[in-house]
């Protein structure tokens, strides 16, 4: 009885080892861009369109941007990176900021997170102004999510009035990974957001948002912090 149950094992097994080969034939065959420079071209060229049609629909006046409309085409650029990531066609810095750019006006916190993810790889890959968009992704992340940021990107505006806000910031991260990263102190960065928006505030007159979020102490952000 024994016996037997071992050899119909056993032929399960080799029947398991049997197909192996032939899928791995088959993945070997339509591995993407990895060996096929001009589809990588091709989708790397596509990619930047993308990036550029997501920036050209908001460089109308904020009040004139038909929100509704945008979102949907957010919805499907990102679709279309995400099918992209799926051939294996992102490998250059380019292509992971560009994505990563995309994936930062998601609507869920996995997008943000999966667009800190590709921003840092862009830095990894020597494109140094992707630190701005490790910063931005991560904040709104843990933002998102009820968490501090760490940062200091993220700003709320209140409904009665134009004066901003800032998140509530984790005091425990140190100002020199913001400087590591942004090039600047916590201070500086503010005052940057509010000169970009032309807001007569400034980085002095900036107040904490009333906004109840959890510490983000070291290892809030495995690998990060």
């Amino acid at each position: 009885m024994r016996f037997k149950s071992f050899v119909f094992i056993l032929a399960i097994f080799l029947s398991s080892c049997a197909s192996v080969p032939q899928f791995r034939a088959v993945a070997a065959s339509n591995d993407g861009c990895l060996h096929d420079s001009g589809k990588q071209k091709l989708r790397s060229e596509e990619i930047q369109a993308l990036a550029k049609s997501d920036q050209l629909d908001r460089q109308s006046p904020m009040e004139s941007i038909n929100w509704s409309k945008v979102l949907a085409q957010d919805e499907l650029r990102r679709k279309r990176i995400g099918e992209i990531f799926g051939e294996g066609c992102l490998t250059s810095a380019d292509d992971y900021s560009a994505a990563a750019l995309i994936y930062q006006h998601g609507i869920v916190p996995d997008h943000y997170f999966q667009a800190f993810l590709w921003s840092k790889k862009a830095f990894e890959l020597g494109n140094s102004w992707e630190g701005h968009s490790i910063a931005n992704g991560i904040d709104r992340y843990l933002v998102s999510i009820g968490y501090k940021q760490i940062f200091g990107t993220q700003f709320s505006q209140g409904s009665s009035t134009k004066l901003w806000c800032i998140e509530p910031i984790e005091e425990s991260f140190p100002e020199s990974k913001r400087v590591q990263y942004l090039k600047k102190n916590l201070k500086e960065s503010i005052g940057d957001f509010l000169k970009f928006y032309n807001f007569t505030q400034t980085s002095d007159d900036v107040p904490s948002c009333n906004h109840s979020l959890k510490a983000s102490p070291a290892g809030t952000v495995p690998g990060f912090w």
